[in-house]
């Protein structure tokens, strides 16, 4: 099944295409950036405005090595902005795909939110 453009923004980044899109969060009251490969392999969110900018991976690719596919929660390097734009999600991409070494975070329900 294909990934759903409707309502959503288009975004290329190093020849691969993606889209992304804003939404409320059902289980919490953060708004969480979504980015999403048309392949499925790369599915990220990043909730906005908290305490500690992190981004969560839910696909079966992150920074070129396959995951187990299970949410792991990664801190993000740089500063999420009041504003979301194009700019920063190619960047969120980029270094979602082309880094390394991303700093894991062991959740425990309390010190970083879902």
């Amino acid at each position: 099944m294909g990934v759903a453009k409707k309502g959503r923004r288009k975004i290329t980044v190093s020849d691969k295409e993606y889209v992304w899109y804003i939404e409320l969060d059902d289980d919490t009251p953060y708004y969480v950036l979504n980015i999403v490969s048309f392949d499925k392999a790369l599915m990220i969110s990043c909730p906005l405005k908290t305490k500690t900018p992190y981004i969560i991976s839910k696909g079966n690719l992150f920074q070129n090595k396959k995951t187990n596919g299970i949410w792991n929660r990664y801190l993000l390097p740089f500063h999420v902005p009041e504003i979301i734009t194009p700019n920063f999600v190619s960047n969120i991409i980029f270094w979602a795909t082309q880094s390394e070494k991303a700093r894991e975070i062991k959740w425990d329900g309390n010190d970083v939110p879902v």
